[in-house]
């Protein structure tokens, strides 16, 4: 059975017209009769609408497997709105090939143990994140005690350290590539971190490259 198979099928057991289906939808009833005459299936685009509409699961709609059937107890849903970057991730995940896939994976798994490395090793439960960039991450005590500072944390190789806000130093075991780097995000947001600093104030700094 077709998706659109399936649309009529479910539609005959609720007793509900094309009309009134495509009042609930949005969609044209002679598209929905093209369905039915061409055989054709509808668009990717339509499913949930479709789904809200006739209070199935894409699962059913899509398979005919039912919820409280094995499979379908074991799948959940969830729908990323177009033009998010999540959105954008997935679409290209979804055409890469197997090992890309695998590379990907590795990557994203190192990232969160690092990142649960470094916070777990943070004394000061107040740190803060308030920016990222070129898997650099840079933190801020939301207390403000001591020294203007920030702590970096260097997310591929795993190495932390700290930046002053007034004068730029940079402490830390960090690669002569690295550095740089860091140099010149403190260079043109110096600013900003002063301004948070001095008015006691978290702020995220903007995406920088």
């Amino acid at each position: 059975m077709t998706i659109g198979q399936r649309v009529f099928y479910i539609l005959e057991e609720k007793h509900m017209t094309q009309k009134e289906f495509s009042d609930r939808t949005g969609i044209a009833t002679t598209t929905i009769s093209d369905w039915r005459k061409k055989n054709t299936n509808p668009g990717s685009d339509k499913i949930m609408v479709i789904c809200s509409a006739l209070e199935v699961s894409p699962e059913f709609l899509l398979s005919g497997i039912s919820e409280d059937s094995e499979r379908g107890q074991n799948v959940d849903y969830m729908v990323i709105p177009k033009g998010t970057e999540e959105r954008e991730l997935l679409e290209m995940f979804g055409k890469m090939d197997f090992v890309e896939r695998a590379h990907i994976m590795e990557y994203a798994h190192k990232i969160k143990e690092r990142k649960s490395n470094y916070l777990n090793s943070v004394d000061k439960k107040s740190m803060v994140k308030i920016a990222e960039f070129c898997d650099i991450e840079v933190f801020i005590d939301s207390e403000f005690e001591g020294e203007p500072a920030v702590d970096i944390n260097y997310i591929d190789e795993d190495v932390r350290g700290n930046l002053g806000i007034l004068d730029g130093n940079i402490i830390g075991d960090f690669s002569k590539y690295v550095r740089p780097v860091i140099e010149a995000w403190y260079k043109d947001n110096k600013a900003q971190l002063l301004s948070i600093w001095n008015n006691k104030k978290i702020q995220a700094i903007p995406a920088w490259e």
